[in-house]
């Protein structure tokens, strides 16, 4: 071969060595991860005794004088100055990174992406040498060497030993999961076309596919192809259902064939198999079975899951605001393997007595609720499984001068308990001054979308709509406005096309007036790059959170208004949980 690899015909002593650092570089590759988890546990721990240093200080008391006192006499270079820096970075790293029209995600997922790339690609090629089957060999054991952190990535249980050590929910370490499963697939592709290149030309190619060992081996990478082609946006989007099952199963048919593929690699397999295992253990340890009530909300496509909570439901009246579990119908743990799809907590169990859910219906596990809801069954047997995601949220909030719900459609069974919640820690009584520094922006398609929410009680109500505004599009997409038609600024501009009776056809909607009476509603848009700017407008120092949760595109508007805020050093918590449609 003209190549810098060629076919290295090897002693027996020689292939032993070549098998010890074979599995030495794979060693390396999976315990390099602890080396990044190292340095995040430093940083939370300085994170930490920075707020408790604060917090003793009383520098971190909301609206402290202080505070800004230290602000207004900082000197030109300090540690603040640093953090500022620091802020200014980690924002840039939540910014898309977009090349030649194709989306890659954030930027420092693509910076860790190809830092972890380069990584592993140096520990394919090191010490190689000539020998173009020690390379080979090398894409796969590295590859190989991977999946039991791709797996433990998609762990969804907060008992997960990352989602501890990073302080992430598995909604976040999920992108993760999904880049290195990309990446893995990358090596196993490269490692099956240097060995068919090397079967073809030591004419060995149809003898080789003969074998069960190479058919093993071809079925892996084209199970990796199949769910890295499956698990793509649009397809998932199409039917995030086929992506599902097409996910489980081939996941769990690759541990058996690459186990009868070569017998090197079966250390990273039995390790992947015990977290396997481990998830359905968990799993199963978090899911109750319990009586419920299925609804669908009048004038929307939304259904309502109602579990009222009794002396049997100490475990469920624990939960809190922001997290989610799996409802599904009672019925085979395999079946609902298939069908359950993750709910939002839309209530506070502990103070509500009762838990709530509700979602949009789409295909799948939410049309077999839909559809025993419409045989107006009064109360039905459920699995619910969870909690899931991070309970830190309410808590997190309070450190903050202002904090902005963003909501957008069932984005509000996210926000709503949250918003509840934050104001009742705030002042149980309306009209107080710290409730002053909140405020609840909900952009809906119609009144109906946000009916479910309102509290029946009318104190509880009028202190819930106090910092609530709505903005309902009638179906237009959310974003940054481009009419100029006169609306609430806080609200911003109005819904470009649609007319002024239409608008009001909108607000006088039958259906809900009853339900929505008194929540300050306006028809259109909002400007969200508008409302941003408000809420930093007046004041230089404050510390803002900003919660938001819907479309993308939502999202995708508040993180615009926000950037230049984050550039010129405001203190900027955003926390981001949109979704796709």
């Amino acid at each position: 071969m003209g190549w810098l690899y060629h076919f290295v015909d090897l002693t027996a002593e020689r292939k032993h060595e070549r098998r010890e650092l074979l599995d030495y570089c794979g060693a390396i590759a999976q315990v390099s991860i602890l080396i990044p988890l190292l340095i995040l546990q430093f940083y939370h721990v300085s994170a930490w005794l920075n707020r408790r240093w604060r917090n003793q200080a009383g520098i971190d008391v909301p609206s402290s004088p202080r505070a800004k006192l230290e602000q207004s006499a900082r000197p030109r270079f300090t540690i603040t100055q640093l953090a500022t820096a620091l802020r200014r970075f980690r924002w840039w790293c939540g910014d898309p990174c977009t090349i030649l029209g194709i989306n890659l995600g954030t930027n420092g997922e693509a910076i860790t992406t190809l830092a972890w790339s380069a990584w592993l690609l140096t520990l394919c090629f090191l010490q190689t040498g000539d020998d173009y089957l020690h390379l080979t060999k090398r894409f796969g054991t590295v590859a190989s060497s991977q999946l039991p952190l791709h797996y433990l990535l998609a762990l969804k249980s907060p008992f997960s030993p990352l989602q501890i050590l990073t302080r992430c929910s598995h909604e976040t370490l999920n992108s993760s999961h999904q880049l290195l499963g990309r990446l893995i697939t990358v090596l196993l592709y490269l490692h099956a076309a240097l060995y068919i290149n090397f079967y073809v030309l030591s004419d060995l190619l149809a003898a080789k596919v003969q074998e069960a060992y190479v058919l093993c081996g071809i079925f892996g990478v084209v199970a990796f192809a199949v769910v890295g082609t499956t698990s793509l946006g649009p397809l998932r989007r199409w039917s995030y259902r086929i992506f599902y099952i097409t996910h489980v199963v081939l996941a769990t048919a690759l541990l058996p064939v690459l186990f009868f593929h070569v017998s090197h690699i079966r250390i990273y397999l039995y390790e992947t198999t015990a977290i396997y295992a481990l998830n359905v253990v968990l799993r199963s340890f978090a899911s109750y079975k319990t009586q419920g009530t299925l609804r669908l909300l009048g004038g929307t496509n939304l259904l309502e899951v109602m579990i009222p909570l009794g002396k049997q439901h100490d475990a469920l009246r624990k939960w809190e605001p922001n997290q989610h579990a799996y409802v599904s119908l009672s019925g085979h743990p395999l079946l609902r393997t298939f069908r359950s799809n993750p709910f939002t907590v839309a209530s506070l169990p502990g103070t509500d007595g009762h838990l709530r859910f509700v979602a949009r219906l789409l295909d799948g596990n939410t049309a077999k609720l839909a559809q025993a809801a419409a045989q107006a069954k009064t109360s039905c047997m459920l699995t619910v499984e969870g909690p899931y995601g991070l309970r830190t949220h309410a808590e997190a909030l309070l450190r903050y001068d202002k904090v902005v719900f963003v909501a957008g459609g069932v984005g509000g069974t996210f926000t709503v308990p949250l918003y509840r919640q934050l104001l009742a820690d705030l002042s149980p009584g309306r009209g107080s001054y710290w409730r002053q520094k909140v405020s609840f922006l909900w952009v809906v398609r119609s009144k109906d979308d946000m009916s479910w929410a309102l509290p029946a009680e009318e104190k509880e109500r009028q202190g819930f709509v106090e910092r609530l505004q709505v903005c309902v599009t009638g179906g237009g997409v959310i974003g940054s406005a481009t009419s100029q038609d006169s609306v609430p600024t806080d609200c911003g501009a109005g819904e470009e096309g649609i007319e002024l009776e239409e608008r009001k056809g909108l607000l006088d909607d039958d259906v809900g007036e009853a339900a929505t009476e008194g929540v300050p509603t306006f028809a259109g848009r909002p400007d969200l790059v508008k409302l941003m700017d408000q809420v930093f407008a007046g004041d230089s120092s404050g510390t803002v959170a900003i919660v938001v949760c819907g479309p993308r595109r939502l999202s995708q508007a508040v993180r615009q208004g926000l950037g230049p805020w984050v550039v010129r050093g405001r203190s900027v918590w955003l926390w981001d949980e949109s979704f796709a449609y």
